[in-house]
């Protein structure tokens, strides 16, 4: 499973993305559970959507969300896209931000957890 974080240039997600990344391997339930965390930019994340199970939009992006969903769509992919809590985003709030992406995930039908 690959969770795909996109913010304006990828740097304000690069340390979310290690915060996720510890609690995951803190996790009994998800430390070899494959799961995979990148950042992109906006204006890189559409060369990098093989395999995503969804797309995390930082709060500054949420203008970008319709937009990002078009991508997907033109590339026939179906991935869920969710812009993350500002709160949780500003406090680099690893674990609800990963709940909130299991819980789309597996609405979507997107990966396995």
């Amino acid at each position: 499973m690959k969770i795909m974080l996109v913010c304006f240039g990828g740097l304000s997600t690069s340390i979310l993305v290690k915060k996720m990344e510890e609690a995951i391997s803190a996790s009994e339930k998800f430390k070899d559970k494959g799961i995979t965390i990148e950042a992109w930019g906006k204006d890189e994340y559409a060369n990098h959507l093989e395999n995503v199970s969804i797309i995390l939009l930082g709060p500054q992006l949420s203008m970008a969300y319709e937009q990002v969903i078009e991508t997907t769509q033109m590339r026939g992919l179906t991935i869920p896209v969710e812009v993350i809590d500002k709160e949780d985003y500003g406090n680099m709030n690893a674990v609800p931000i990963l709940i909130t992406a299991f819980k789309k995930i597996k609405e979507a039908g997107t990966g396995t957890i």
